[in-house]
């Protein structure tokens, strides 16, 4: 169903009963994203997934910043009538949900970041990013989507997926597709890594549990959570053995046991 949260409209699934879990893509995923990991859970949550500025169903709707969703994420919440929710998000979706707990702590219950990060420490590294996200964007402008699918799925980062089954690397890829390359290119410039804020000099104020997740595989996000996990006040940093950045989709037996053991602490 659509959602109009102000200026904006959002493709919103709102699904079963229980425990709220609120569910957030990485880049180029959609709702059905954790949809192999959700077959896996338990059935005590009710689960609320959204597709991001510029993805799935809700597609292009300008150039959303980080700090902007958050609003509307939760006044998304309020018209759901959650106080409070669980949130898990996935590389971008965790820096998501990690922006959020920092912008409304008190709506959160506790984190669940698989492959995730606060962005980056320092103006420097921030404004790099933000040239090579302007290339991808360019790239997708210029080359369109089936090109730039073709080059995102050999990145480095996926190299663990190689040896995902056919019928699973078809869906990933399937989901890829079905984006608008307008809507990609403002996901870029509005929710990068270098276009949104830093968090790691806030991570000690969150106050809730939080869950790192990380395939032992992805050596990138290995680095990164070691050194949140020495920041935060309440955390469990899980490590999961021959996975690499997607680990709802390498390992998604294991990764819906971690959800259910922490969803019921």
């Amino acid at each position: 169903m659509y959602k109009q949260l102000g200026e904006r409209r959002y493709w919103v699934e709102d699904l079963g009963n229980g425990a709220p879990l609120l569910l957030l893509h990485g880049f180029t995923g959609t709702t059905h994203t954790f949809n192999g990991m959700i077959d896996e859970l338990t059935e005590e949550y009710r689960l609320i997934k959204i597709d991001l500025p510029g993805h799935g169903q809700t597609g292009p709707i300008g150039v959303v910043t980080m700090e902007e969703f958050c609003g509307d994420l939760s006044a998304l919440l309020e018209e759901l009538g959650l106080p409070e929710v669980s949130i898990l998000g996935y590389s971008l979706g965790g820096r998501t949900a990690l922006s959020f707990a920092n912008l409304f702590p008190e709506k959160v219950t506790r984190l669940f970041l698989e492959s995730s990060s606060p962005g980056l420490a320092t103006s420097e590294e921030q404004l790099a990013r933000q040239v090579k996200d302007q290339a991808l964007a360019t790239m997708l402008d210029e080359q369109g989507l089936t090109a730039f699918v073709d080059y995102w799925e050999r990145i480095p980062l996926f190299d663990s997926q190689v040896t995902l089954p056919e019928s699973t690397k078809k869906q990933i890829r399937d989901e890829r597709l079905q984006h608008q390359a307008l809507g990609l290119q403002e996901s870029l410039m509005g929710m990068g890594t270098g276009a949104q804020p830093s968090w790691w000099d806030q991570l000690n104020d969150i106050h809730v549990p939080v869950i790192l997740i990380t395939g032992k595989l992805d050596q990138k996000f290995q680095n990164i959570n070691q050194l949140m996990e020495q920041k935060l006040r309440q955390v469990e940093w899980i490590e999961v053995d021959d996975a690499g950045h997607a680990i709802h989709l390498e390992k998604p037996r294991i990764f819906a046991k971690i959800v259910d053991t922490f969803m019921i602490q």
